[in-house]
């Protein structure tokens, strides 16, 4: 039985774990920043509470945390503890920056191994069990830590060495915020014309224009819903990453500077916690 520790009960994190919890061939251990989460998650699921000073060493450390910030503290205290031992995995879900990663194989030398493995398919697909998963690291490591990870996943790819799982996710957010602001401008012209909306997005949604952010995102843009799942604010945080990155690869990626900007904007309003279609709200 695999003793697994599953760190973040976020929007995502909740109903990942929620996966684990039912598992016959896992022992699972949660541990989340605010106790008050914790006690929401334990109304649907079972497991133990972790704690720094718990003697039980893990195979398997999963992390889905909010940002950079939020690793570093938990792995600061975690290295210190007698909860590992140099076969103990961890699979870090979080979009962290590759300056973070380089950071964290600094720190786990000898005494842990390391996959950054970043997900995308929001809250939905956290709650279907069908996300997709992008993975840097060792590849046996990554056999290793497949069957943990189909648990809650549907797509796992192993891209390469540490920090590719974290290239792949950039990449995968530079076509998210282009297939938005398309989206958005779209909508807008459609309008403008006098075109139905429903029968617009009917006549779309399957031809060669269609797209999960299509499908799933135009009827709520109709409906003036934003309540999806991902944010604009972790959309910036990741949006930055990103720049960084291409700063370092002298490349000029417009549409997503173009893009963070108009996320930026979203941070003084209320759209700040609403999902990554409200950027529709900066087109006038």
């Amino acid at each position: 039985m695999s003793k697994v520790l599953f760190v973040g009960l976020g929007k995502m994190g909740f109903h990942m774990s929620g996966y684990l919890s039912n598992k016959k061939n896992i022992n699972l251990s949660i541990f989340n920043r605010t106790n008050k989460k914790e006690k929401i998650w334990k109304k649907e699921f079972s497991a133990e509470t972790y704690n720094f000073d718990s003697q039980k060493k893990f195979d398997f450390v999963i992390t889905c945390l909010k940002d950079d910030k939020a690793v570093n503290e938990f792995f600061d205290k975690f290295i210190k503890t007698n909860s590992y031992n140099k076969n103990t995995i961890v699979i870090d879900h979080s979009t962290i920056s590759l300056d973070q990663i380089n950071k964290l194989n600094k720190k786990f030398k000898n005494k842990l191994k390391f996959l950054d493995a970043p997900i995308s398919g929001g809250e939905e697909g956290a709650k279907k069990a069908s996300l997709t998963v992008m993975v840097g690291g060792n590849k046996k490591i990554f056999e290793k830590s497949k069957k943990i990870i189909s648990f809650y996943s549907k797509n796992i790819t192993y891209i390469g060495k540490s920090g590719k799982g974290q290239l792949a996710k950039f990449t995968n957010q530079i076509l998210i915020c282009g297939i938005l602001y398309s989206i958005s401008e779209a909508f807008f012209f459609s309008k403008k014309n006098k075109i139905d909306q429903n029968k617009i997005f009917n006549a779309l949604k399957n031809g060669a224009a269609g797209s999960w952010q299509f499908q799933n995102r135009y009827p709520t843009i109709i409906k003036n819903k934003f309540n999806f799942g991902f944010s604009t604010e972790l959309m910036v945080k990741d949006l930055n990453y990103v720049l960084k990155q291409a700063k370092l690869n002298n490349l000029n990626l417009m549409l997503t500077k173009k893009v963070l900007n108009k996320y930026i904007k979203l941070q003084k309003t209320k759209y700040k916690n609403q999902d990554t279609s409200s950027l529709i709200k900066t087109f006038r």
